[in-house]
């Protein structure tokens, strides 16, 4: 999974970028146009107690790959640099920052409202200019008038305000669409980066509520007070949040955030070799789980054998699982669960 992380320079979208990774990239990189790229990892603790149980020589957890991408100045008017645009077009989530914090250094109140109401028009601007341009490339090729006739309907819903994925399209458009990875197809998450006297959910609660009128999920935190605690072991980090009334690190709150809005799960493969958490959306196939590890797998698949993480770890083995009847073989239509262990079968 990849999420791209922008804002306006100001809104603190680096120092929460570093909240979330517990590093320390450039604290000014909005401003200098510099692209920050972390892999995340999920923690997850079903993976440690089955990593217990096999003491394999690799444990690989599941990641999130995040990009701090540079934006302009409020009010600028200048839109996105192209080269940007192109990164954010990559990721499957997109997390839109928004200052709630009085700037010293900024003449500006906060208007978390505005700002992420001027960075959801910048987004359609933007795709309303690629639309624009292919009508243009081919409004004199016969051949090409069915996808004329779809990117004209598209032109019509961005001019009207309506985002794309707000509008009915059939799988097969959506499918035809996808090498334009449209940014008002993508999930959008709204980041409310609060002072540190809003930083616990109870306080925050009010500017949450005014942001959710624009229809979108609304994701809050202190980034500066969970920057600060990042570094931090666990325990620690854990203390101190408890002691400010927050419950669970800003990493992880965003992670299940990220993976609800996506619809992720995740399965296991488990070996003495290596104990892996692989992550799917709800509703693939088993075959579809098995090309996450290989594509041949998915070609040559012949079944999948299951257990249950719950199982496996009640029973202590595969094999006490497979005796008391927990062990199941599944076929290339079975949809994996959140949790699955999955052997994979197949043809050499």
């Amino acid at each position: 999974m990849k999420v791209g992380i922008i804002g306006y320079a100001g809104c603190g979208k680096t120092t929460f970028f570093n909240a979330l990774t517990g590093s320390d990239a450039e604290a000014q990189g909005g401003k200098t146009g510099r692209l920050n790229l972390r892999e995340l990892k999920v923690p997850d603790e079903r993976i440690d107690k089955l990593s217990a149980i096999f003491q394999p020589e690799r444990t690989i957890y599941a990641n999130i790959q995040l990009a701090d991408i540079p934006g302009q100045a409020p009010g600028s008017g200048g839109g996105f640099d192209a080269s940007f645009v192109a990164k954010m077009r990559e990721v499957d989530l997109l997390a839109i920052v928004v200052r709630a914090f009085e700037d010293p250094y900024s003449p500006d109140a906060p208007r978390p409202v505005g700002e992420a109401s001027d960075m959801l028009a910048e987004l359609l601007l933007a795709d309303l200019g690629v639309i624009e341009r292919k009508i243009d490339r081919i409004k004199k090729d016969h051949s090409k008038a069915t996808e004329r006739e779809l990117l004209e309907k598209l032109q019509a819903a961005l001019e009207a305000e309506k985002w794309l994925r707000d509008i009915e399209l059939s799988p097969q458009e959506i499918e035809s669409l996808s090498s334009y990875s449209f940014l008002t197809l993508k999930p959008v998450l709204l980041v409310v980066n609060t002072p540190e006297a809003m930083a616990d959910e109870a306080s925050a609660a009010p500017v949450v509520a005014e942001l959710a009128t624009l229809g979108l999920p609304v994701f809050a935190l202190s980034a500066k007070v969970e920057a600060e605690i990042a570094p931090l072991d666990p325990p620690e980090q854990l203390a101190f949040l408890s002691d400010l009334g927050i419950v669970g690190t800003a990493r992880d709150r965003f992670i299940r955030s990220a993976y609800a809005m996506l619809d992720l799960i995740s399965f296991f493969t488990v070996g003495e070799d290596e104990v892996r958490a692989w992550t799917i959306r709800k509703g693939s196939t088993a075959q579809e789980a098995a090309g996450k590890i290989h594509t041949d797998l998915a070609k040559h698949f012949i079944r999948a054998e299951k257990m249950t993480t719950a199982d496996l770890l009640h029973f202590g083995s595969e094999a006490k699982g497979q005796e008391a009847g927990r062990f199941e073989l599944k076929g290339k239509t079975y949809l994996p669960e959140d949790g699955d262990i999955l052997h994979i079968r197949a043809n050499a």
